[in-house]
C-alpha cells in the first residue's frame, strides 16, 4: 500500500511517498500527478522517497515517463532520499532534475 502526503510552500509541490511503490500502487500516484501538472499547472515538484519501505525495481520506467511529462511542461524536480542505485537508474537532466539529502535543501535548486 501506497500513502503520500502533498504540501504546497512557495509554490512547490512537495509529495512525501510513504510505504510501497509497485506498479499498482503507482496508479494513484500518477493520476494524482497528471491532475496537478495539467489541471493545476504545477511545474515544480519534491519528491520524498525517505519514507518508503519498498520500491519495485520494474517501476523506474513509469517514474521516468512522469518526470519527461514534467520536463516537457517547463518544470522541475528535486528528488530526496534516493539510494545511489536509483539515482543512477533514473540518470540526470541538465537543470531539470535534482538529488539533495533533504527537503530544505530544494530551495537551493528550485526558484519561482
Amino acid at each position: 500500500m501506497l500513502e503520500y502526503t502533498t504540501e504546497i510552500n512557495k509554490g512547490i509541490m512537495f509529495i512525501r511517498l510513504e510505504g510501497e511503490l509497485n506498479n499498482n500502487t503507482f496508479i494513484n500516484l500518477y493520476n494524482e500527478l497528471e491532475y496537478l501538472l495539467y489541471r493545476q499547472g504545477i511545474h515544480y515538484y519534491v519528491f520524498n522517497f525517505k519514507y518508503l519501505k519498498i520500491l519495485d525495481q520494474n517501476i523506474f520506467i513509469k517514474i521516468q515517463n512522469i518526470l519527461t511529462e514534467i520536463f516537457l511542461s517547463c518544470g522541475q524536480v528535486v528528488m530526496c532520499g534516493l539510494k545511489n542505485i536509483w539515482k543512477k537508474r533514473l540518470g540526470s537532466y541538465y537543470n531539470k532534475l535534482f538529488y539533495v539529502n533533504n527537503e530544505v535543501d530544494a530551495f537551493k535548486y528550485l526558484k519561482i
